[in-house]
């Protein structure tokens, strides 16, 4: 569950941390070939899942003593309609996008944030020590942030393509093509009717020298 800021003291602090910790990773990814936004998306990558885990595994002042206990209830406090489920759903929007926007294909950014989502509830219910408590809607509201992110991110596909393509997003068919204008292709070798080519024989004759 995404507790509110009151109760994350030192999430700002654990965020930069992780951050710092991945920014190698980051850096890296701005020297692969490829085009633009999906190496700026791979770079602020790293950054949108630290944030993920410092919101939702960050210790709190709650105290839990049971473990393995998970709420299904969805009219409880914190539901989808109040602050912190918007939070929630607002939480997975730049992970996802961001992992959609890296690799292209929208169908692993729906996957990873509700495999996140679903990891992130499991490690609050067994860890009751962090101070977070397990909900059904805490999913629900991820699930429906990574759709959301995975939704934008489609469209910023879809309007770069349209309205820049060879700038910010060059595809492989637009250097073929491009490839292929510049080429001059080659005429096909042209026979005459009639002609047969016949293969030179060679053969060993003695030839003497009278002196």
């Amino acid at each position: 569950m995404l507790e509110t800021y009151r109760g994350i003291p030192h999430l700002l602090d654990t965020w930069l941390v992780l951050t710092g910790m991945a920014l190698p990773v980051a850096l890296s990814s701005l020297r692969r070939p490829g085009d633009l936004i999906p190496r700026l998306a791979a770079f602020c990558l790293p950054a949108a899942f630290a944030l993920v885990i410092a919101a939702t595994l960050s210790p709190t002042t709650h105290r839990l003593g049971q473990i393995g206990q998970c709420g299904t209830h969805l009219t409880t406090t914190g539901g989808l309609t109040s602050l912190q489920g918007l939070l929630n759903v607002v939480l997975f929007v730049p992970a996802a996008g961001m992992l959609t926007l890296a690799v292209g294909r929208p169908a692993d950014g729906i996957a990873a944030g509700i495999g996140m989502s679903a990891a992130v509830e499991a490690i609050q219910a067994l860890v009751p020590q962090l101070g977070r408590s397990c909900q059904l809607h805490d999913l629900i509201a991820n699930s429906l942030g990574a759709a959301c992110g995975v939704g934008l991110a489609a469209g910023v596909q879809t309007l770069t393509r349209r309205v820049s393509p060879g700038f910010l997003v060059v595809s492989p068919a637009v250097v073929e093509h491009a490839a292929l204008l510049v080429r001059r292709p080659r005429r096909p070798a042209r026979h005459r009717r009639g002609t047969v080519t016949r293969p030179v024989r060679y053969h060993s004759t003695n030839t003497q020298l009278s002196g």
